[in-house]
């Protein structure tokens, strides 16, 4: 094996070739928010289950607030550098490079790319300009794909998403997270040559809503899932995700998973 397979055998569980990656790296233009105000408590809780195969979160994080106790993988994120605060949230630059990732025992590195958005072409240009680098150093590249608020709507146009899916392979992305959408996502997945895991997007309404979500994608050709908010801001974080892993690890059907979550709450309780 050579180090880029090596890599992406601690972001994908070997047994089912898919990985369930929790992401933390909200906090760099959000702020502090409920479920990770305190991140500490958040990745130590979510990380005593044994079943997150690897997280995606800042430099900052991964220095002060990581206190797992195996060894999961690891994405770090090195793009950033804009907030909810400021004019434009889709105006990311690069905040790291790859050989920091190295340096941090990272197993892979993510970048955000705004198809469609007034910086696509910065933030599409500074991907490309990672995956050389990440080819230099047999580094997976997480393309991140956003759409940035003028394509909100287009969240749920599969034509779209699968554009952007494409694009970012194209441009040198190992991996893609991008949106579920509920209509024709297998024309997403079929249309990118790179593995797709999909993101949470804005919190779901409840945890089956979420678990229906992910049963949706693993059928359309996901890969797994990246998922921030659906996870970790869940009444029960534990029992989803042990819910979450029996749908991305086990080919649980969503009725199954539900009795599984149910299960997993009412021996917490």
């Amino acid at each position: 094996m050579e180090g880029l397979d090596i890599r992406l055998s601690r972001i994908f569980r070997r047994e089912s070739g898919r990985a369930l990656v929790v992401a933390v790296d909200h906090g760099m233009a959000l702020g502090p928010m409920s479920g990770l105000t305190n991140i500490k408590e958040t990745v130590a809780r979510l990380d005593a289950t044994g079943m997150v195969d690897t997280w995606l979160l800042t430099k900052g994080i991964l220095r002060y607030a990581f206190p797992t106790r195996g060894c999961p993988g690891i994405i770090l994120r090195i793009s950033g550098g804009a907030t909810i605060a400021g004019p434009e949230l889709t105006r990311e630059a690069l905040t790291g490079t790859v050989e920091e990732g190295l340096a941090a025992g990272a197993d892979g590195v993510a970048v955000s790319a705004f198809i469609g958005s007034p910086y696509e072409h910065e933030t599409l240009t500074g991907l490309a300009r990672v995956a050389g680098d990440c080819r230099r150093w047999n580094m997976p590249l997480l393309g991140v794909v956003g759409v940035g608020k003028i394509n909100e709507d287009k969240k749920q146009d599969p034509r779209f998403i699968a554009l952007g899916a494409r694009v970012a392979a194209e441009h040198g992305a190992d991996l893609v997270k991008t949106y579920y959408t509920e209509k024709d996502f297998d024309r997403v997945t079929a249309g990118c040559p790179a593995p797709v895991l999909i993101a949470g997007g804005p919190k779901c309404d409840t945890d089956m809503d979420t678990l229906k979500m992910i049963y949706g994608a693993i059928q359309g050709g996901a890969r797994g899932i990246v998922m921030g908010r659906n996870i970790w801001q869940s009444p029960h974080p534990e029992a989803l995700l042990a819910a979450v892993d029996g749908i991305v690890h086990k080919d649980l059907e969503v009725k199954e998973a539900e009795e599984l979550l149910q299960e997993c709450k009412n021996k917490k309780s």
